[in-house]
């Protein structure tokens, strides 16, 4: 069976394709991260925040020491700052402005805040670092390091700035020290510090997020293409890389199907090929390496090679004339094998065509990533072909039951019209008594194909439990067919899967109804005993028994294995039991059956 990817191309003749689908912007606007729901990210730094002005405001108030400048006006910017902070949290907490918004809007205010309250609490105990390590320390949770290299060095040339200016606008207040050159030094020393650590916990929640949406990404009945693209978009973003590539082998035909995922500003490209060969051999690692290039150097460069499998990490050099992705633009390259039950199907491609490098951790990601994908569309895969194997097996069930019923009434009838055809001919005052068995098999049959209808009906809802469904089969044989069945069970009922018990109860119907059409029989016995690992069943009847037909006895009396009717014999199979048929002429017939405690289906069901 075909690989989930492999049957958007399989479903036409096999031939070398190349399809472009572009795809424009994001038609639902930027999503919202999604551990959002799980950090609440904004409100805890609502709340931070909340707590530090009120702090702020009762240091500076307490504190007998004036600031330096315009001390009467310390007072009242801070409890403006308070109460901005008491009106944000309530509005994060309750939800009534936008997570993504209020980021970027209460970041830009609070940098104005923080820069106005140190000019104003100068001079005396200045909550300097304190506002200002909060400032950069919710930035970096925010958006990592890049943007609080950003908003440090703005807050570091605010401060003298703003002093500055207090002392062109006030010069006996105001006066520039050369601490106030030190402070945004330090100031700088602790964003770095602070952004770095930010960075590397944003990058884990992005990883972590980014492995938390791949479940939804192999959902059946979703076309694996659709989430194919939005991975390859998402990983692309991640490693902030320009191209993607995919190729997969398809174990069937052994072509190989590449995919190319190609970046321009906010427009992506996705073509696919299919090819004889891989296009991309890479010849110098292993099937089941992954390397990082960062060396691309036209004369040969060199690789870092994991194992996926051992663990071994080696350097590797890149023979002259190797066939990159990236059509020769590439710079950086990423590459980890697809295994799907440690078998190489393919490899995927990040390729940055800019200077940038990637580090191991991006190798490590890549290959859980590649990983974890490849196990999920497997998994649609093993999915959908269970499917269809339960779907053939009910359609052996459905074939058994009516040949167990349905065509056997079938045959009667032709045989009863064949003997009606020749007492047209020797005896014509036969033939009254004949139409009128005749028509009593055509109701019969009706009767039956009617009860099996109603089964089919009844599937859908909870099944009876083996004791009920053979005392209902006890009572259907001794009204519709005067056959008397004595059941001989023990008093505690085993603890059997439906499948089973169901399985169980078509033996016994299909074993009494040839006991009463075949054997002639007027009484029968099911006698069932449990063993904690195995059930024996046992039908016994005082018909004619088995013909000859069905195969020579043995010395016992017992029938050959192929020999024992069909339906029961693949039922038997089905639930891993064996099967024994014993029978004498005149005496009855004598079917013994074994099954495991669990049978193989349940077993696989469990499994």
């Amino acid at each position: 069976m075909a690989h989930p990817l492999l049957r958007l191309s399989l479903a036409g003749p096999m031939r070398s394709v190349s399809l472009h689908l572009p795809f424009g912007a994001r038609r639902h606007g930027p999503r919202a991260a999604p551990l959002e729901a799980f950090s609440r990210t904004e409100k805890i730094i609502a709340f931070c925040r909340l707590l530090l002005t009120i702090y702020t405001l009762i240091v500076v108030t307490i504190d007998p020491q004036q600031p330096s400048f315009k001390p009467n006006f310390a007072d009242v910017v801070l409890g403006a700052y308070v109460a901005y902070s008491t009106l944000l949290f309530f509005l994060v907490r309750g939800a009534y402005v936008s997570a993504q918004r209020v980021g970027f809007f209460s970041a830009a205010a609070d940098i104005v805040w923080v820069s106005v309250i140190a000019l104003f609490t100068e001079g005396g105990t200045s909550p300097f670092f304190a506002l200002h390590v909060f400032v950069i320390l919710s930035v970096s949770v925010r958006w990592g390091l890049a943007a609080t290299i950003a908003v440090t060095v703005l807050l570091a040339l605010f401060y003298p700035g703003l002093l500055i200016a207090g002392r062109w606008i006030d010069f006996h207040e105001s006066v520039f020290r050369n601490m106030h050159l030190f402070r945004p030094i330090y100031l700088l020393i602790i964003g770095y510090l602070i952004g770095y650590l930010g960075e590397h916990e944003r990058r884990a929640k992005r990883k972590l997020g980014f492995m938390l949406e791949l479940p939804a990404a192999f959902r059946r009945k979703r076309p694996p293409g659709r989430a194919f693209s939005r991975l390859v978009r998402r990983a692309l973003d991640y490693f902030k890389a320009e191209r993607g590539t995919l190729a997969l082998r398809d174990p069937e035909s052994g072509r190989y199907f590449v995919w190319d995922v190609a970046r321009t500003g906010r427009r992506t490209r996705l073509s696919l090929r299919i090819t004889e060969d891989d296009p991309f051999p890479f010849r110098f690692a292993e099937p089941t390496e992954g390397f990082m290039a960062n060396d691309l150097r036209p004369d040969g460069g060199t690789v870092t090679c994991y194992d996926v499998l051992t663990g071994a990490m080696v350097r590797k050099a890149i023979p002259a004339a190797t066939p990159l992705p990236g059509e020769g633009r590439a710079q950086a390259l990423l590459v980890a094998p697809v295994l799907i039950q440690r078998e190489p199907r393919g490899h995927a491609a990040v390729v940055r065509e800019t200077r940038g490098k990637f580090t191991r951790d991006d190798l490590e990601f890549l290959l859980l990533l590649v990983g974890q994908a490849a196990a999920g569309f497997e998994n649609v895969r093993l999915q959908d072909k269970a499917e269809e194997l339960a779907v053939l097996e009910e359609r052996g069930r459905i074939a058994r039951d009516l040949h167990d019923g349905f065509i056997q009434s079938l045959a009667g009838i032709d045989l009863r019209v064949e003997a009606c055809k020749l007492l047209l001919q020797r005896d014509p005052s036969r033939i009254r008594h004949e139409l009128e068995e005749l028509h009593e098999a055509v109701n019969r049959g009706y009767r039956e194909v009617r009860h099996y209808l109603s089964i089919l009906r009844a599937a859908s809802r909870p099944a009876d439990d083996l004791w009920s469904s053979l005392d209902r089969l006890a009572a259907e044989f001794s009204i519709r067919e005067r056959l008397s069945v004595h059941l001989v069970r023990p008093e505690c009922e085993p603890d059997l899967p439906m499948s089973t018990a169901y399985e169980l109860t078509q033996i016994v119907r299909e074993a009494l109804r040839n006991a009463v059409r075949h054997g002639r029989a007027t009484q029968a016995v099911v006698k069932i005993a449990t063993r904690p690992s195995h059930l024996y069943l046992v039908v016994r009847d005082n018909g004619r028994g088995f013909q000859n037909g069905h195969g020579v006895t043995d010395a016992d009396g017992f029938l050959p294995a192929g020999a024992a009717p069909w339906s029961i014999r693949e039922r038997c199979a089905a639930l891993g039991g064996t099967l024994r048929v014993r029978t004498e002429a005149g005496r009855g017939a004598e079917l013994s059956l074994t099954i495991p405690a669990s049978s193989p289906a349940d077993r696989r069901m469990h499994a």
